[in-house]
């Protein structure tokens, strides 16, 4: 069996770019519980690919340092897709609304639908990697992202409520058989310390 294992990132100051935005002091210590969580897992891969957003990468980092091999891919298609403001929506309602239409956008941001018709052929290229060999994929990234990749890409039941319900840290782990076919999905964020839940 291997696996894709799908991480949401740990909890990050809000103040500064978002891309910018680092891990606070609560972040950190689930960074490390993560370590330990996904090297009891004996997780089988050399490489990881990251959004280049710091919360991000600074998530994987202790686990990564975990074996000397392992070198993380900060990757552009991992970023997480771009919401500006609207003065009649708040975050949340926007989101919202793009969950029920992959269609909706606000301003001169992509669509759901948009968004992921961009990263696909990263996507189509990294999962035929996956396929070809004997390792586990690890994909650190974002919540709205995450979700864009588990309803598109692996045809996964996934909305609003879905994403709402994710925490900080989050893990989703899909195991597939020797012949690559998709057998089952399974989220897992227990045992990490100070586990964030929006």
């Amino acid at each position: 069996m291997k696996t894709i294992c799908l991480i949401r990132h740990g909890k990050a100051a809000m103040a500064g770019a978002d891309h910018e935005r680092e891990l606070d002091e609560d972040g950190i210590i689930q960074a490390n519980s993560l370590k330990d969580k996904l090297v009891n897992l004996g997780l089988k891969s050399n490489k990881i690919y990251a959004s280049p957003f710091k919360r991000a990468v600074q998530t994987i980092k202790p686990f990564s340092e975990t074996n000397t091999d392992i070198i993380i891919e900060e990757v552009k298609e991992l970023e997480e897709i771009h919401m500006p403001k609207d003065e009649n929506l708040s975050k949340h309602e926007i989101i919202e609304k793009m969950w029920a239409d992959e269609n909706f956008k606000i301003g001169d941001a992509d669509s759901h639908q948009v968004h992921f018709k961009k990263i696909s052929p990263f996507l189509n290229n990294l999962f035929e990697d996956f396929k070809s060999k004997n390792e586990d994929l690890v994909i650190i990234s974002h919540g709205v992202l995450i979700g864009l990749i588990l309803k598109f890409f692996f045809k996964i039941k996934f909305g609003f409520q879905d994403w709402k319900s994710m925490t900080m840290p989050d893990i989703y782990f899909l195991n597939f058989d020797d012949d690559n076919q998709f057998i089952e999905m399974k989220r897992d964020n227990n045992n990490i310390e100070r586990i964030f839940k929006i």
